[in-house]
């Protein structure tokens, strides 16, 4: 039964939206009238031009575009979405979880809508939209989906709509637990692109790419092999991008860039710094990029002095132009049927001023690639990626005097077809090892120079800092090696010299022909801690320092430069400094003595400490990489435990 609608409730709901009118009207710049509409027209959220189409969210019942959201149910979601407003895709998933909330809800209620109020809200609700999400989408969409209804329920709680609720999701997250599977380990894998297509790339950029068409494409993929950037970093690129310092002695080189997910309004430059040989490469793609693009950019700067206007050259607005002057202007085979025709006594004849009317019509908008947020745009004569109308649809004309941004679609198209459109792969018969022809996504190269970077020991801070992004848990998606890559790592590293201690030097003591054998028995495992890298295998023997990896463990390394480390490390030293001032107190006691073995514990800690902060210090080699801290030390248990291992294992 429902209960009466609550005073107080209808008084947070009036409250709620009058705030959440204001802030549609200033942001969305529509009248405040258009917030009661089943749909909005959201284009004026966008911060960036190279999109097709007008983003629209329907505020209507799961799969339908006519059937609205009970009105005390689509002015929360409705509130919900402009006030605690993110990107535009994130707008229409949150829409898409708050739809399928709708229909549990009815289905509990057996279709009575007049049955719900937000004071009977409950867990149940919840609890049933997650099964319904279940059966409709993956694991991971449900879970990210559910966790978005809960930050829902709070929203509404927080401001007195519905009592606060407590529901735990059934659906595990993904991310948790599926880099430790075969199959959840061969899923991420796949999100790398093959060998072959990534080899067909090269050859593209090389040797196939001649028209200028497939030749820009083809260099805008080449500073994706090279930089990882998503693709509306790539395609928002400042046309002067280029980023050239001296730093301790040695020059870099890198690119300056929007990043596309950052906190705050404002659109900020970042930079992301290249290699030698990706700055190399880099520097000629760009250079490739701005050769292509040259009159486009040309053209582009007299658009943007007459925005109200498309000039055609040697032509005054009011001029007649023949059917010839039309065409060639247009680039067109035939005049365009929408344009008027007209006839005087010399035979048909265009007006100027209707020709431009037809091309103002086919500009695309908005005219700019980056909305800065701060009352200024990038322009596209400023944007480095921009074309001409059509310069990548083979079937049509191609507009000269119409210059557009590089849509992520164009790129798409070029990396793996669709729409009838082959990608620049089959029309070059670049095939996998099966014979299908390859196929990438924009995004894969940014998974693959993240797997690099990860295979190599790069840390994950470091990682995620290179990557521009801004919280290190979000590199876990993209941190494809396996356990066997990570223990290649180490064994190459141990086989390099890159890493001392005990195991190192026994590896070099022994006989070449029993190295290997010895590597292979002695490194089985590996673990990421905050601290470090761990290679005790726990299989064997439990942790004979109980996880205090910094009392000596010959099998702790650290990864010189880490700041996370470090700062864990100092965490760690502060706390055990504490701790070791009140047990010399506590030892002066009559009950002393209770303390001296915790005074033993913690100099060892710190001494411990020390050692491994003095990794950072070294100054044997200027280059990161991993150490062993507590190098040739070894406590009388473990030397005792390493002797029997060994022991049984070479004996024979």
């Amino acid at each position: 039964m429902r209960g009466p609608v609550g005073r107080g409730e209808q008084t947070a709901m009036r409250a709620l939206l009058a705030i959440a009118r204001e802030k549609f009207a200033a942001d969305l710049h529509m009248d405040v009238s258009a917030f009661d509409k089943p749909s909005w027209d959201v284009r004026g959220l966008r911060d960036r031009g190279t999109i097709r189409g007008n983003p629209t969210l329907h505020f209507t019942q799961r799969g339908t575009l006519d059937q609205p959201l009970p009105h005390a149910y689509g002015d929360a979601v409705k509130c919900w979405l402009i006030l605690d407003r993110r990107s535009v895709k994130n707008m229409s998933r949150r829409l898409d979880a708050a739809r399928i909330l709708w229909d549990a809800i009815e289905r509990r209620r057996r279709g009575k809508t007049e049955a719900f109020a937000w004071q009977n809200f409950s867990e149940e609700d919840l609890s049933q939209a997650e099964l319904l999400m279940r059966a409709s989408w993956s694991d991971s969409t449900t879970y990210k989906l559910i966790v978005s209804l809960l930050v829902f329920t709070r929203f509404l709680a927080a401001r007195g709509i519905c009592r606060p609720l407590y529901y735990t999701p059934q659906t595990a997250r993904v991310e948790d637990f599926n880099r430790h599977t075969i199959s959840g380990q061969q899923e991420r894998r796949d999100r790398l692109p093959t060998d072959a297509a990534l080899q067909g790339i090269a050859d593209i950029y090389r040797e196939h790419a001649k028209e200028p068409a497939d030749r820009l494409r083809a260099a805008a993929v080449a500073i994706l092999v090279v930089t990882g950037f998503r693709v509306g970093e790539l395609l928002t690129l400042p046309l002067d991008c280029d980023v050239e310092e001296v730093r301790g002695g040695k020059p870099r080189y890198g690119i300056r860039y929007y990043k596309e997910k950052t906190r705050g309004a404002q659109k900020m430059f970042a930079v992301r710094w290249l290699t030698a040989t990706g700055a190399e490469l880099a520097r000629q793609a760009i250079h490739n990029i701005r050769a292509l693009t040259k009159d486009a950019r040309t053209r582009a700067r007299i658009l943007e002095k007459t925005p109200h206007r498309v000039p055609i050259p040697g032509f005054h607005w009011a001029a007649r132009m023949t059917t010839a002057e039309v065409t060639c202007a247009l680039g067109t085979k035939e005049v365009p049927a929408p344009l008027p025709r007209h006839y005087d006594h010399k035979g048909a004849y265009y007006r100027a001023f209707e020709v431009e009317a037809f091309l103002q019509s086919l500009k695309v908008s908005p005219s700019w690639t980056v909305d800065r947020r701060d009352g200024t745009f990038q322009t596209l004569s400023e944007t480095l990626l921009i074309a001409y109308r059509n310069s990548f649809h083979p079937g049509r004309a191609v507009f000269p005097l119409l210059v557009q941004p590089i849509f992520i679609s164009q790129i798409a198209d070029f990396l793996s077809g669709g729409g009838g459109t082959a990608s620049a792969f089959e029309r070059f018969g670049i095939r996998e090892p099966d014979g299908s022809f390859c196929k990438m996504m924009s995004h894969q190269f940014r998974h693959w120079l993240n797997y690099i970077a990860d295979k190599g020991g790069l840390p994950v801070e470091l990682q995620s800092r290179w990557m521009g992004r801004e919280h290190s848990r979000d590199t876990d998606a993209y941190r494809h090696a396996t356990v066997d890559e990570r223990l290649e790592w180490v064994k190459a590293g141990i086989q390099d010299g890159k890493l001392a201690g005990p195991k190192a030097s026994m590896y070099f003591e022994l006989p070449s022909a029993k190295r290997e054998r010895y590597l292979d028995g002695e490194v089985q495992a590996v673990h990421f801690t905050a601290l470090g890298l761990c290679l005790h295998d726990f299989a064997v023997t439990p942790c004979p320092y109980h996880l205090n990896c910094v009392r000596g463990c010959a099998d702790y390394l650290r990864v010189k430069g880490s700041e996370s480390e470090r700062r864990h490390l100092v965490q760690i030293q502060q706390s055990t400094e504490r701790a070791l001032a009140s047990a010399k107190a506590r030892a002066d006691a009559p009950d002393g003595g209770v303390a001296e073995p915790w005074i033993r514990h913690c100099e060892e800690t710190l001494e411990g400490v020390r050692a491994a902060l003095a990794v950072d210090d070294e100054t044997e080699s200027a280059q990161a990489g991993v150490a062993r801290p507590f190098r040739g030390r070894r406590s009388r248990f473990d030397r005792a435990l390493r002797a029997e291992h060994v022991q049984t294992q070479y004996s024979r």
